[in-house]
């Protein structure tokens, strides 16, 4: 048994990271505890941000730890294999103009759509971004429209309609229109709706919270797996490991899922009968695939005509995927990050690849592979209901309690203020 702690952490992905970092800075005595050798999660693993808390880069003062941007803003490429690919810039006017060689209706409905799209995402913001009540105007058609139809209601080019839809996880899903507007909402580099690079990939991101938590006092225990939640009645009151040590804390914040949380840690039947049932009927029906490509060389995607700045959506043919490149940090050699919709084999990416950047496979010197759940959205769930838990001192703060899965960080600042609040009530006489 180790000494007891205010809080403990389960996992040290970026909202585990965020939440372990946050509690410190109230001065509570923190633990966090990693199941694999390494910090960071599946945020080193990161080619791109879009969603990172501009809070979190601020207080955390995580530029001065170390987090530099390669790429501020990257521009939109849709890629066609007859070559008129489709360019889409921060300016809509711009980018409207490139839509004009498509469509001329389409020019002039891309900078509504651009107009629409951000104003509302501003307007949502705080119910995405805080604690805060519900928004009064969120149009209802958007709240069951999925993207897919949401999109084919402003536009009819294939490529537009295309890439715009890859940034929602599930096109096809009602009410994923509003991904559409979250994505939107999102900041990064002090832009909207801007995906950056990061010096040194998501490895430079973990590696500047990492310093944060640390600066300030956390613990961390790697290869520390989690066996059971410790409950004293119906509050959090500690955790056994697979090793046998139990530690002790009041508060639990969870960087799993509610799935993974209640199901595989908690007793049984601890979240409540009801959503117990309905925690073991969910079953996650997307997927995606995540490749990492070291070449030799580095790959001209659509002809080097395009600069390799940018975000590379492919969505005719299968597999659907969005690329970025990058030098490595050993000379001579670039990274090429690949997200892909579903489960396709390695080989069926790099050939959907070798379309746009001929001899691809020949330049290949590494390649890494890995497929994951993706998270159903949250984006009517206020933040309470996706971080706060039956079980008193108990709150999520990882990926899966975001309104969309994403490397934010924010469900780990709120969840370490929700559990900063519930101590305070605890200690009130």
């Amino acid at each position: 048994m180790s000494t007891p702690h205010d809080a403990i952490v389960i996992g040290g992905g970026i909202g585990g990271l965020v939440a372990a970092a946050y509690l410190r800075q109230t001065g509570a005595s923190v633990v966090l505890l990693e199941a694999d050798e390494a910090l960071g999660g599946a945020c080193r693993k990161a080619a791109m941000l879009y969603a990172l808390d501009p809070r979190v880069v601020k207080e955390l003062a995580l530029t001065r730890r170390g987090l530099k941007f390669s790429q501020r803003d990257m521009t939109l490429v849709a890629l066609r294999q007859d070559g008129r690919h489709l360019v889409l810039g921060r300016d809509p006017h711009e980018a409207a103009r490139a839509v004009a060689a498509y469509s001329p209706a389409d020019a002039a409905a891309y900078k509504h759509y651009h107009s629409e799209v951000f104003a509302l995402a501003r307007a949502m913001r705080p119910w995405w971004w805080d604690d805060t009540a519900a928004p009064e105007h969120v149009p209802a058609k958007l709240k069951a429209m999925s993207a897919h139809a949401y999109l084919a209601s402003h536009f009819e080019t294939e490529a537009l309609k295309s890439a715009l839809a890859f940034d929602a996880a599930q096109p096809l899903a009602p009410g994923s229109a509003l991904a559409l507007v979250w994505r939107a909402a999102q900041e990064t580099c002090g832009l909207q709706g801007a995906m950056a690079m990061p010096e040194g990939g998501g490895a430079a991101l973990a590696g500047a919270l990492i310093a944060a938590a640390k600066e300030m006092g956390a613990e961390f225990r790697t290869k520390a797996r989690v066996k059971a939640l410790i409950l004293d009645g119906n509050a959090a009151a500690g955790v056994a490991l697979d090793s046998g040590e139990t530690v002790f804390a009041p508060v639990i914040l969870s960087s799993l899922s509610r799935r993974a949380t209640f199901l595989d840690l908690a007793p049984a039947a601890s979240a409540g009968f009801a959503e117990t049932h309905r925690l073991m009927r969910e079953m996650q029906t997307e997927k995606e695939t995540f490749v990492a490509l070291t070449l030799n060389a580095a790959p001209t995607l659509g002809g080097a005509q395009l600069a390799q700045a940018a975000r590379f959506v492919i969505a005719e043919g299968e597999p659907v995927l969005e690329a970025a490149v990058a030098a490595s940090a050993s000379p001579g050699q670039y990274n090429l990050w690949i997200r892909a919709k579903g489960t396709p084999s390695l080989d069926a990416v790099i050939a959907q690849l070798e379309r746009f950047t001929p001899l691809l496979r020949s330049r290949i010197v590494g390649s890494e592979s890995v497929t994951r759940d993706v998270a159903r959205a949250q984006l009517l769930k206020p933040a309470r209901e996706r971080i706060a838990t039956p079980i008193e001192g108990l709150f999520l703060c990882g990926g899966e309690a975001e309104p969309v899965e994403a490397l934010s960080g924010r469900a780990g600042r709120l969840a370490a203020a929700l559990a900063t609040a519930y101590t305070a009530r605890r200690k009130k006489p």
